[in-house]
Formats: structure tokens, sequence, C-alpha cells
């Protein structure tokens, strides 16, 4: 069994993520334009994996190259709780980003 636990319909997550110098500062799941949104407030690790994909890519054989941050964020809403750790993923290519809640 995975180390993560995935949540949402679609796994793993698809995520907004905005950016400031090169690195993610928050995150919502997409396409719930109003649901929680997220502050990064520690960036733990980051990546780089290769991962295969199934549909084709241009990536050479292996797969696409997944830059991968290991964060800790705090919901927006609420502020006083404590802090979760995350895994973003960006795939190759603008703006495509997947989401993993680390189990806790």
């Amino acid at each position: 069994m995975s180390p993560f636990n995935l949540f949402g319909s679609r796994q793993p997550t698809p995520v907004q993520v905005r950016w400031q110098d090169g690195e993610p500062v928050e995150f919502q799941r997409r396409p719930m334009r109003r649901g929680p949104r997220y502050l990064i407030t520690d960036v733990r690790e980051r990546w780089i994996e290769e991962s295969p994909w199934p549909f084709p890519s241009p990536m050479p054989v292996g797969g696409d190259r997944l830059r991968c941050w290991r964060v800790l964020a705090r919901s927006a809403g609420e502020p006083e709780a404590p802090a979760r750790e995350f895994v973003l993923r960006m795939r190759a290519g603008p703006g495509v980003w997947d989401l993993v809640r680390v189990a806790d």
C-alpha cells in the first residue's frame, strides 16, 4: 500500500497552485474554486522524479518528469489549526499540478 492517503475523486487530486520566486506558496483543489485554500508554511523537501504516463508524452521512454515538493500547509480558513503535510507534484508543462496528502 502507498504511504500516501489520497483525497478527492480523481487520484491524485488536481490543484491550482500560486507561485512566488519559483516556489509554491498557496494551493486549492480544482475545479472547486470556492473550496478550501491552503497556505504553505514550510517547504520540507524538493526532488525530481520520472513517472510513467498513460498517454503520449514528449518525454523519452520512462515517462514524464515531475518536480515535487513536500510541504507543510495550513487551511487559510482555519489559521489556528495545525499545519498538515502534503506533496505537490508539477508535471511537465505549465500549470499541471497534482496533490497528495501524506497520511497522519
